[in-house]
């Protein structure tokens, strides 16, 4: 029973028409983005001299879920089913809590207590969130919102650098959100959709965002 649910094919995008293996080649391929962004903070982080090693363990943990989250992309997109979704959204949301924590912790200066409570005031903001009809969705909103507040409350505290940073990949972050929505309204005039480009707005979302903790700055 337990090997039938997780077995049990999903269809929610556009380009997806049957439940066979590789039916989505586009957004299948456009995960390579993924791979890429991963290589370059790799290169990033070797040349990288850090000068506490919690900066340094954080850093490969971000970097390492880039991959894991391409992986899992590239095995939803390939199988599209039960588990290889959960194999595509646990790492991503893995990914939103660990960076907000860490936004807090070092870019805001805050104790871990603090830290710590802002991802379960996340999770009860999401969880509520997904009762106004947005659940698929809650947790990129929670996480656009949150990356809005603090770069406000960086620009306040005079780290213009850190804000300038997360204000872009919000802005990038509203892009790609944007053209995943709009997959399936676009299957008429375009068969393959837009989810695609999430993909690799995405791929540039993440890679941001971990250069922006490595340096500090968007470099």
């Amino acid at each position: 029973m337990l090997n039938v649910s997780l077995n049990q094919s999903i269809d929610i995008y556009c380009e997806r028409i049957s439940p066979e293996i590789f039916a989505e080649p586009i957004n299948f391929f456009t995960n390579i983005a993924f791979w890429v962004a991963f290589f370059l903070l790799l290169k990033k982080y070797n040349k990288k001299n850090y000068e506490h090693v919690n900066l340094r363990i954080y850093s490969i943990i971000l970097i390492s879920l880039v991959l894991i989250i391409g992986t899992g992309s590239f095995l939803f997109h390939l199988f599209g089913n039960v588990w290889s979704l959960l194999a595509d959204t646990i790492p991503i949301m893995i990914f939103i809590i660990l960076y907000l924590y860490l936004a807090v912790r070092f870019y805001l200066e805050q104790t871990q207590v603090i830290s710590a409570f802002s991802i379960f005031l996340f999770l009860f903001l999401n969880y509520s969130l997904s009762y106004l009809g947005v659940e698929e969705i809650s947790s990129y909103l929670m996480a656009l919102f949150s990356m809005l507040i603090i770069a406000c409350i960086a620009y306040r505290k005079n780290k213009r650098n850190i804000s300038y940073g997360l204000f872009l990949t919000s802005f990038i972050f509203m892009l790609s959100l944007g053209f995943r929505q709009l997959d399936l309204f676009t299957c008429a005039q375009f068969s393959h959709g837009t989810h695609w480009i999430w993909h690799i707005l995405n791929s540039i979302l993440l890679y941001t965002l971990v250069v922006l903790f490595i340096e500090r700055k968007i470099r």
